[in-house]
């Protein structure tokens, strides 16, 4: 498979969008697919690990460390995939230029473009936002400490008209695609969590797949820190 294409059997699935800087990939990434991935009966999930974000995050590793480990992260998993767009596309990372990106290389499908409802109410600060509500469906998920009722209010700013569907957790908006909500099951883990236990030399063990804690402590990619004691042999 082209790492820049997905082939998809039905030209017309419905296909999940999760982007991120991804500074590791976690458990708390991989449930919230898997969760929307069935409620939504999507077809795939594709994973898209930013570029050069235009929000540059700390102890940012190169695409390059970040996209092999979501790549080891969801390699068992036949319905999750993982594009390597912007990593090859020049400039900064912007979600609008992701999805029209999608777009082309999808015309039939139904893109469901996935985020965290801390990210949602935040839309406005990026780039083009209102036109990112007519290039995919949105699903925003649960996030602790973070209350839904606000998404009425962030879209009222943004739109006129706006019907919403209390049971089904949906948003209709004239002239845009829907925008859904989801509850999901809330593991509170950061990535700046696992990467400050890492400096300490403490355990991330099931914080992040086996696989990933490898290819962590192997490659160095948040620096050559010593692991502690109760994670010593567990590379062989």
């Amino acid at each position: 498979m082209d790492r820049g294409r997905l082939e998809v059997k039905d030209k017309k699935a419905k296909i999940g969008i999760l982007g991120g800087t991804f500074n590791p990939i976690h458990a708390g990434h991989l449930r919230a697919a898997e969760e929307v991935y069935e409620a939504l009966s999507l077809e795939k999930i594709l994973f898209i690990p930013s570029g050069i974000p235009p929000h540059r995050e700390e102890d940012l590793a190169p695409f390059d460390h970040r996209y092999q480990m979501v790549k080891l992260a969801t390699e068992g998993n036949p319905h999750f995939a993982v594009l390597d767009i912007e990593g090859r596309r020049p400039g900064m990372s912007y979600t609008v230029d992701t999805l029209k990106e999608l777009n082309r290389l999808y015309p039939l499908a139904k893109l469901y473009f996935i985020l965290g409802l801390d990210a949602f109410l935040e839309i406005e600060t990026w780039r083009s936002y209102k036109k990112l509500f007519s290039l995919a469906h949105f699903v925003i998920i649960s996030r602790p400490g973070f209350d839904e009722t606000h998404i009425g209010d962030v879209l009222k700013k943004i739109f006129k008209d706006i019907k919403y569907d209390k049971e089904g957790m949906t948003f209709y908006i004239p002239g845009a695609l829907d925008v859904l909500y989801r509850k999901i099951t809330l593991l509170d883990i950061s990535a700046t969590l696992i990467r400050n236990l890492i400096k300490k030399g403490l355990s991330i063990r099931y914080l992040v797949p086996e696989s990933v804690e490898q290819y962590i402590y192997e490659k160095g990619v948040y620096g050559k820190y010593e692991i502690g004691s109760q994670l010593k042999g567990g590379y062989k």
